[in-house]
């Protein structure tokens, strides 16, 4: 019995390149970003917002890729793309930087996995898209930005550094970022801050992962090596809970465990550990 080839699907750049139907046009480097960005969602039917459809070729590529049950929507301001909608692709036209349109949108469709901005490429617009539509991403999804390299060109009303460019909107989305840490009055937790998982910063575009936070926390577990721990001694530091879980790890019954799981560097650490407790008797 001849045992069956199993091809490899297609990778989304495959589809790209291999393309006959409706026009695509797109920079190569952004392929890796869409995979590794994307690339969660495959299978698992996600909502696909896409800002800018053009002649539709990247509508039918998301659909293709992503899977079955994928949901595509589509806007643009052209009325001549409604002809595109067909099954899983909706078309609505309409101004990306109209909050009612948007409004209408995300009550139609809404919540959304993904939202790609490739419409007019006009920072105005960008920002007037992400504030709006923001707030409708699901949480673990992702809003992304592309084409950002016209926020530097006059033509499309960009510069180096001009305040108002897309941007530079998002530079600041750095300090959200860390606003649970900040320990000044004038740098507290936003909006943004609670519900802005990562930014990813590339070369024309910008990724950015929704997701619901809380203040973050830490803890410490395992032993001290040293006789301070940042300049402190470790029960100034330590809970009372790890303390009394330092003293259980000194059981002979935990330390043999210990010594077996690496009884090479249990061999090792004995000099140092035998030295350690003479001083200790010394003191």
């Amino acid at each position: 019995m001849r045992s069956r080839k199993v091809l490899a699907a297609p990778s989304l750049f495959d589809l790209f390149d291999r393309n006959e139907g409706r026009l695509m046009d797109k920079w190569l480097h952004y392929f890796p970003i869409y995979e590794r960005h994307f690339a969660p969602y495959r299978g698992n039917s996600p909502t696909f917002l896409e800002i800018g459809v053009s002649h539709g070729g990247s509508l039918d590529m998301w659909r293709q890729w992503l899977g079955r049950g994928t949901h595509v929507i589509g806007i643009d301001i052209d009325p001549r793309c409604t002809t595109l909608a067909g099954r899983g692709i909706d078309i609505r036209i309409g101004d990306q930087a109209a909050p009612d349109f948007l409004d209408e949108i995300i009550a139609e469709f809404g919540p959304f996995d993904i939202v790609l901005d490739d419409g007019g490429h006009f920072p105005h617009a960008q920002i007037a898209s992400l504030d709006r539509l923001w707030s409708a991403v699901k949480p673990g999804g992702v809003y992304v930005v592309e084409d950002t390299h016209t926020n530097y060109w006059p033509g499309y009303d960009g510069g180096l550094l001009r305040p108002d460019t897309f941007i530079e909107h998002v530079k600041p989305l750095v300090d959200d970022l860390h606003g649970f840490h900040s320990q000044l009055p004038e740098h507290q937790p936003s909006e943004w801050t609670h519900t802005l998982g990562a930014a990813h910063f590339y070369d024309s575009v910008v990724v950015l992962d929704r997701e619901d936070r809380t203040p973050p926390s830490s803890r410490k577990t395992g032993r001290p090596s040293f006789d301070t721990l940042y300049g402190q001694q470790p029960h100034e530091l330590l809970t009372e809970e790890h303390l009394a879980e330092i003293e259980a790890m000194q059981q002979p019954s935990r330390r043999f465990r210990r010594a077996m799981r690496s009884p090479i560097a249990a061999l090792r650490s004995l000099p140092v550990r035998l030295r350690r407790a003479v001083e200790i008797r010394r003191n």
